[in-house]
This record gives structure tokens, sequence and C-alpha cells, in this order.
């Protein structure tokens, strides 16, 4: 069994089936996310047909490594059916970053992939939340008679009816339209700096991601009123940023939005179009009950919190306690508090 880490990993992705990938394993789309404090890498399993990977963002923190999967979905994915094999491979990998200065990793799994479900034994997983995937793959009558609620089809006869207009734009033309209204978005929710991006970000998607994505937007009058990057890989799609003004809510843009996504994304072939979750765990969750309005079918999120080498784990954190006492409250639970 042969175990790397590279910074070049779109090959082995070659081995596996569209349902055992997706867009958020691309080298490009992890490596939107690098930056000064962290580098785009995989660390990479591999014996005779058997292959094993998981792409991540490394850290420093002292004269060690740490790190956590891109901002979406990760996790181990493989090609591989041997249970044996694939938990041989996951102790493999748990023991090479413990003997190369790797202190902890956080994981966020693939609700799709469910990839969860073959770590389980192996690495400390912790169930949080459902989330919501369209099924595309049987057509558009489908998803509007057995998916999608009578009061959503009837707010998105609402958003038709108010003259509202829906585009795929395979061409990401109205970008800058775009990140203006999503900054927007988040300014009003009062959303972390996580979920801000500059504009080399969104710059290198346009250049490397082009392929896999169209910009979906609702105009009124010619006016952007809600938009959001739909991305895509073979059997998934993912409904990735988002950005609405909240002046024309009661029209039904976002309703209109998801339902017309979902149909083009059926006609590229995608078998299931990922909502995400809520803003919370709850299932009684505003925007998770939104989402919910689309389809029955639920996914499991699962994250992944790994210590390889307690110790020097535990002594990094007493000293941020002791440093910050006043982040405790808001970052103790997190297992990369003093990142912050």
């Amino acid at each position: 069994m042969n175990i790397i880490i590279t910074d070049k990993w779109n090959e082995y992705l070659t081995k596996l089936s569209d349902h055992q990938k997706d867009i958020y394993y691309l080298e490009e789309y992890v490596k939107l996310y690098e930056n000064e404090n962290s580098k785009a890498l995989c660390i990479v399993c591999s014996e005779g047909q058997n292959v094993l990977l998981m792409p991540f963002l490394r850290g420093e923190v002292e004269d060690y490594f740490d790190f956590e999967t891109q901002y979406g979905y990760g996790g181990p994915i493989t090609n591989a059916s041997d249970k044996t094999w694939i938990d041989k491979a996951l102790s493999g990998i748990k023991d090479y970053f413990r003997d190369n200065r790797y202190i902890c990793g956080f994981i966020r799994f693939h609700p799709l992939i469910d990839n969860a479900a073959f770590c389980k034994d192996t690495m400390n997983v912790i169930y949080d939340r459902h989330t919501v995937a369209i099924l595309t793959d049987k057509g558009d009558e489908d998803i509007w008679t057995t998916q999608i609620s009578s009061k959503n089809r009837n707010m998105i006869r609402k958003a038709e009816k108010s003259g509202l207009i829906y585009k795929a734009e395979d061409n990401l033309e109205s970008f800058p339209e775009f990140i203006d209204l999503y900054n927007a978005t988040m300014k009003r929710i009062g959303a972390d700096d996580f979920y801000f991006f500059d504009g080399d970000y969104y710059q290198k998607f346009k250049n490397d991601l082009i392929d896999n994505s169209f910009l979906a937007t609702v105009r009124l009058d010619g006016k952007l009123i809600c938009s959001a990057i739909i991305m895509y890989e073979g059997d998934f799609g993912h409904y990735h940023l988002e950005g609405s003004d909240h002046e024309y809510k009661s029209l039904g843009a976002n309703n209109l939005l998801l339902w017309k996504s979902a149909c083009r994304l059926h006609e590229l072939g995608v078998k299931k179009f990922h909502l995400g979750g809520g803003n919370s765990t709850s299932e009684e969750d505003p925007l998770f009950k939104f989402k919910k309005a689309f389809t029955h079918n639920l996914e499991s999120f699962a994250i992944g919190k790994e210590i390889y080498n307690k110790d020097i784990y535990d002594r990094i954190c007493q000293k941020w306690e002791r440093d910050n006492p006043d982040k405790i409250v808001i970052f103790g639970n997190r297992l990369l508090k003093y990142r912050y």
C-alpha cells in the first residue's frame, strides 16, 4: 500500500465513477481556498486498482500541521468496495498524518456520496444535520408533481405571473452583478467573514470552473433580484453561493430560481441537485424548511474531528485558552479553536 501527499491529484479522480466523486474534489475547486495560511493538498492511498483519496487545506501551527477539508463537502472517497481494504487505507492515512507532524484534522463529509458511512468504524464521525437534495434523474414532470409541495408550486406560479425572468448563464456574464448582490446579502444577514470572498476567488472560479457551473439569474424589469452559482460534476449538482434582494422576497424569486435550476441540471444529466441544509441543526430551521418544500429527499451531513497527536494538540489548545479567555464561549468547541 502506497500513501503520498500531493498538490496534483486530478489524475486519481479519473479512477472513480461519477457517483464516487464530485466537483468539490477537483484540484481547481480546492485551490480556490488556498491563501498564505492554507495549502491545497491531497492524501492518496493506492494499491493495485484500488485508490482512496482526500483533498484538504493544510495549515501550520507552531512547528506542526493541521488541516480542514475544503468549503462545502469533502472527506475520503474511493473506488474500492472491499471494506477491509478501505479500513486498512483509512488506518494507514491516520498513521501517515501522525508520523508527519499533523496534530489534527477537521472533515466535512459529503452527504450525497455518504462517505461518512464507510469511515465511521475508523474515524470520529459525528452526525450534524439533514440536508436536502432534489432528485433530478427522472425529469421536470417528476420534480414538479411528486417532489415540490403545492404551496411551493403556487409561489413559483406567482413569480412567473409577476414577470420574473429566469436565465441560466453558461458564460457567467452577470458575475459582477452577482458578486455585488451576494456581498450585500451576506452583510444584510450579518454573515461571518468565512462567507466573503475576494476578487481573486471569483476570477479563479470563472477561469477554472466555468465548464462545471452556470450562473442562475432572476430579473424583474431587467434588474437582478436573485442569483446563484450552480456547480455540477458527474451525478451531482450544488447550490453554491446565492444572493437576493430582500425587497422582492414576496415575489418568490428564490423559488423560481431553484425550480428552473433543477430543470437545467436534469438537462445536463445530473441525478441529484443538492441544496444543502439550514442555518442550524434544527429540523424547524426556516431555511431548511424552505428547501424541504422542493423535495421529500433528505440526506445526512456529518463532520469528523480527528486528533493525531493528542499531547501536542492539548498543549496548544490550553495555551490558546489561557491567552484568549474571551473567545472560549464562541470558539471553545471547535477543533481548530486556536486559529481564532
